[in-house]
């Protein structure tokens, strides 16, 4: 089966060292699923204010195709599994 296309959003602050933690454990991910990563500083513009707002006190957090996935700690493991059931079902099932 082909895989879907996926993207995964960070939200992100560079000031905030559990933000590193969790973007060095998706691209651990990244080297044996491929997909999109898209890393956003929600202290810039480049941000969108909504999400900016909504995120403030709650990075890291990680969508998956503009869908929440999971929020301040990502274990690799975990992922990797989100990544796989999106891949069979279309479904973005949140990590709990």
């Amino acid at each position: 089966m082909a895989s879907r296309l996926k993207t995964l959003t960070l939200f992100s602050s560079s000031t905030c060292s559990l933000c590193t933690t969790a973007k060095d454990s998706i691209l651990k991910v990244q080297k044996q699923q491929p997909f999109k990563l898209v890393v956003l500083d929600i202290h810039k513009q480049e941000c969108p204010k909504e999400f900016a707002d909504k995120y403030m006190f709650d990075i890291p957090v990680v969508h998956l195709n503009n869908e929440f996935l999971t929020q301040h700690r990502v274990q690799e493991d975990k992922l990797s599994e989100a990544l796989k059931k999106f891949d069979q079902t279309g479904l973005v099932e949140k990590i709990k």
